[in-house]
Parts: C-alpha cells; sequence; structure tokens
C-alpha cells in the first residue's frame, strides 16, 4: 500500500513536523510519498514571461493578468499528481486557520481518482493545530465541501496516533 501525505510546508517549523509524522509512518512499515515543492523558497517559481507584441514582460511587470504559465508551476503539479495517482491511502494534515489550499486541491483529486479506481481505498484526515482541535466538535474548522469530500471515503482522526491506528486497520 502506498500513502501519499499531504501537509502545509511553507515555515520549516511545518516541514520538521510533517518529515517526523512521515518517518513515523514509514518506522510503523508504511511506504510514505509526502507531497513536495522544491521551488517553495524560490522566487523564480513565481516569475513567468511572456512576449507580447515582441517584448519580454515577465509576471510582475504585466499588470493585466498573467499571460504565460509558469513552468515550474507545471513541474510541480505533474510530478504529484503522479505520486496521488499512484497512491492507495492519502493521509491529510488539516492544520491551519483553513485547510491549506494545496491539501484541499489534494483531497479532491484523491477522491475523484477514487471514484474510478477502486485501489484508492481511504482518505484519513488529522490535526495538531489548537484552532482545529478547539473546533473538533464540529468541522475542525475546516470548508465543509473539503471536510464532505474527505469524509466521502475517509475520516479524521484525533490525532497523529490515530492515523497510525487507523493506518494498520486499511493495510
Amino acid at each position: 500500500m502506498k500513502i501519499y501525505f499531504t501537509a502545509p510546508q511553507n515555515t520549516p517549523y511545518q516541514k520538521a513536523f510533517v518529515d517526523d509524522c512521515a518517518a513515523r509512518m514509514r518506522q510503523a512499515g508504511f511506504d510514505v510519498t509526502i507531497s513536495s515543492d522544491a521551488y517553495i523558497h524560490h522566487q523564480p517559481a513565481f516569475e513567468v514571461s511572456a512576449e507580447v507584441d515582441g517584448k519580454a514582460i515577465n509576471s510582475d511587470e504585466n499588470k493585466t493578468g498573467r499571460q504565460a504559465k509558469s513552468p515550474f508551476a507545471r513541474e510541480v503539479f505533474r510530478e504529484n499528481y503522479t505520486k496521488l495517482a499512484e497512491a492507495n491511502l492519502l493521509v491529510a494534515l488539516l492544520d491551519g486557520s483553513q485547510v491549506d489550499d494545496r491539501v484541499a486541491c489534494e483531497i479532491g483529486l484523491f477522491y475523484s481518482l477514487s471514484l474510478k479506481d477502486a485501489s484508492k481505498k481511504a482518505i484519513l484526515g488529522f490535526a495538531s493545530d489548537a484552532r482545529c482541535l478547539r473546533r473538533s466538535d464540529s468541522s475542525y474548522g475546516v470548508n465543509i465541501f473539503t471536510l464532505g469530500t474527505l469524509e466521502e471515503i475517509g475520516k479524521v482522526a484525533g490525532d497523529f496516533e490515530q492515523v497510525l491506528t487507523e493506518l494498520t486497520k486499511l493495510t
């Protein structure tokens, strides 16, 4: 069973927590891939260029909107989508004042893949953020559409220990 772990990783603290959770899943015998973005802290990844009327422009110069696609965004999407499509289980960290946009997107993609692929077993969400945990009796502060998508084929675990327990049951 392959597990894809999606989580916000925008700070060194988030990245360390995600790496620790992934290490614990691996120690428990699970094959885990973490969502990744090699360009997360590199400004050039957010710059795109286009040619308009023979003049090269960068995205920060273009006030009318993006006229070119970022090759970095395309690379990150394709790499992670391939890993997500190969996974049998999705573990999603729901931390934040609202669920991270990448996490929400990957929950939706995995659910969509599960509709046509019986090897997609479940989505397990969990939270460690006090803002989420204070609202654990309702929605964890997660957008209810995103939560509904997750709960169609999974559930929210009370903590990371429960995630490990649930993973064992699913494999």
